[in-house]
């Protein structure tokens, strides 16, 4: 069965009573997936291709809830095709089971590591970019910004006087968020050295706006382990909670709609005071 950019088209052709912002999100999935067969020299769908294709995106260190929404749009996508084409039906898209419901949070120590190490990387380095990676991860985890945030900020949105930035979050919902002392060092640093677009702040390499994928492989080149972008968010929120924010000003950072989302990170600070109880009392490990 082969796929083509038509075929996406015709697809969501058929599913137009969807949110404008799904829409959006399929087809950004969908583009990717028939791109990647066009590179890998791929003329129709198999099992092996399907395997490939998920194995290059858990490699680019998406997270398994990112994995299963895009094999569940791959999968509605396939077999519509296969249907319309008169095909046989889809290969199976294997990705895995659903995580846990918990967070998984990059312990506070190793954040700070990572930032501190990266941090006298950047005074010492001729290469400007650490300096921008710098920057990024600080904002990451100094004001809990989602990644596709993070890439869309423009030079606009950062006010360093006052210590805030503009996000634009999910159903175009702006809110200001403070930035972090370092944070803060870091922005001023990259700006000053020209590196920020007049457009979009962060821009890679080839002076185009940085992409979620950027910024996953920027922070795998720096990160001790396998750490994702937002796994820093997790923290970030984790972080103020165990040290005594209230839940309603980390929903409002965080640009949660209801507070019931951001209730789950309570629950993992109140895990993480246990095994520093029981780590630490005398008696933390009896009974």
């Amino acid at each position: 069965m082969a796929l083509d950019l038509g075929d996406v088209d015709e697809y969501l052709r058929a599913r137009a009573r969807l949110a404008p912002s799904t829409l959006a999100t399929y087809r950004s999935d969908l583009v990717a997936f028939v791109e990647f067969l066009r590179s890998a020299d791929l003329d129709a769908l198999d099992a092996a291709s399907l395997k490939r294709y998920f194995a290059t995106l858990r490699r680019d260190g998406l997270s398994q809830r990112t994995l299963l929404r895009k094999a569940s749009v791959v999968r509605g996508f396939v077999s519509h095709v296969s249907r319309s084409q008169g095909a046989p039906a889809a290969p199976r898209i294997k990705v895995g089971k659903a995580p846990s419901g918990l967070p998984k949070p990059v312990p506070e120590r190793v954040v700070s590591r990572l930032l501190d190490g990266l941090g006298d990387q950047a005074e010492a380095s001729p290469d400007p970019y650490v300096l921008r990676d710098l920057a990024m991860l600080e904002l990451l985890y100094g004001s809990g910004l989602r990644v596709s945030e993070l890439c869309g900020l423009a030079r606009a949105d950062v006010d360093l006087k006052r210590g805030f930035v503009r996000v634009l979050g999910k159903g175009a919902k702006e809110r200001f968020v403070p930035i972090s002392g370092p944070a803060a060092h870091a922005l001023q640093s990259y700006l000053a050295r020209g590196l920020g677009g007049t457009g979009r702040l962060f821009l890679n390499r080839r002076a185009k706006p940085m992409t979620p994928r950027d910024v996953r492989r920027a922070l795998q080149r720096r990160a001790p382990f396998a750490i994702s972008p937002h796994q820093l968010r997790h923290s970030f929120a984790t972080d103020l909670l165990t040290h005594g924010a209230d839940l309603r000003s980390v929903q409002e950072l965080l640009g949660h709609s209801s507070v019931a989302t951001t209730q789950i990170y309570t629950k993992v600070s109140l895990e993480l005071l246990k095994d520093v109880h029981k780590q630490t009392h005398p008696h933390g490990t009896e009974g």
